[in-house]
């Protein structure tokens, strides 16, 4: 059967080529039509729908200038949206001092965690606000190392401001 696969695979390209061809071809028909009522018409006629014509073009330029004014506008607020967006991912640094002055060490604010460091900088440990009126502490390895708050508060919604 690879006769007949063949014959069809070329008839269905052939056909396709065709299609285009009769679409092109219908295309210039109407075209040469429409160019031979112009002809055909009288000068007042002509002069009325080629002024038809350009202010055709000219609406055609101020959509497409408005559009390009509304993209640019849409881009513009959103880099605006970016730019607050991830000026919110940066940590506040708050350092601590002792009660003679000292430097002990820093917390780093990131919203509802936050994270300790030594005088030295080292990685200290850190608090996470669950958000359900509890925070959960860990230790410098990472590990759990306890939480604060309780199950009564959450459900009592007690000490909310």
């Amino acid at each position: 059967m690879p006769i007949i696969d063949d014959i069809l695979a070329g008839t269905s390209g052939y056909l396709e080529g065709r299609a285009i061809a009769d679409v092109r071809s219908i295309r210039n028909i109407e075209l040469q039509r429409m160019q031979m009522e112009f002809d055909a018409m009288s000068d007042e006629q002509k002069a009325r729908v080629r002024e038809a014509a350009r202010r055709r073009a000219r609406e055609q330029a101020r959509r497409q200038s408005r559009n390009g004014i509304i993209f640019l506008a849409i881009v513009a607020i959103v880099m605006v949206l970016i730019a607050i967006g991830s000026s919110k991912g940066h940590a506040g640094e708050t350092p601590m001092y002792d009660k003679d002055g000292r430097y002990q060490g820093s917390v780093f604010d990131y919203a509802r965690t936050q994270t300790y460091t030594d005088r030295n900088g080292q990685f200290n440990g850190s608090a996470v606000n669950n958000g359900n009126g509890t925070t959960s502490f860990f230790n410098r390895n990472g590990q759990f190392s306890g939480s604060a708050g309780s199950s009564i508060d959450r459900a009592f919604n007690f000490n909310k401001r």
